[in-house]
């Protein structure tokens, strides 16, 4: 679902300034998705900044529309920075438009190749914001069962002396 932009939201300028690279810089090129278009997914407000995700024919990028573009600006393009989110921390690169000003980015999915319909992008971009909007505390961990090692799989979990590796490695006895 495309976010709906409260005015002062940046996520409308967002929409436009890609769409326009879609139309001009990336026009023709092989690596587009013809079944896809541009589309700011579920953007919300978040600590610093506008989080979401920015669906393109190209990429699928989780976006921060920083609060104060100057941070991200006076740090250049490509420059990382680790970004808290409630379901732990990532790694993002700061990037500038022009038309758009400063903003951080971290690839989701390139090319988009795998796709074949908007509505699948749309549906991956819903859950990647619900996992990392979910608290690490309410991520559900699955834990497999697994049955306690026997043999010599007991034998290799048990930490080994020099003398019992060195004892593993001599012929056993064949007398009883």
């Amino acid at each position: 679902m495309t976010e709906t932009a409260v005015p002062d939201s940046p996520v409308t300028r967002l929409e436009v300034v890609f769409k326009d690279i879609a139309a001009t810089r990336m026009a023709g090129l092989p690596i587009l998705n013809p079944a896809l278009s541009v589309a700011a997914v579920g953007f919300r407000h978040w600590r610093d900044g506008w989080y979401g995700v920015l669906i393109t024919p190209w990429f699928m990028n989780l976006i921060c529309l920083p609060d104060a573009p100057d941070e991200a600006a006076d740090l250049g393009s490509g420059t990382r920075r680790v970004r808290p989110l409630p379901s732990g921390e990532y790694e993002f690169l700061s990037a500038h438009e022009a038309a758009l000003g400063a903003y951080w980015t971290s690839s989701l999915v390139s090319p988009m190749s795998q796709f074949g319909a908007m509505e699948s992008a749309q549906a991956v971009a819903e859950s990647v914001l619900e996992t990392l909007f979910t608290p690490e505390a309410e991520t559900p961990v699955a834990t497999p069962e697994v049955p306690p090692p026997s043999g010599l799989a007991a034998r290799l979990e048990q930490p080994l002396s020099r003398r019992g590796f060195f004892a593993a490695l001599l012929p056993k006895d064949p007398r009883p």
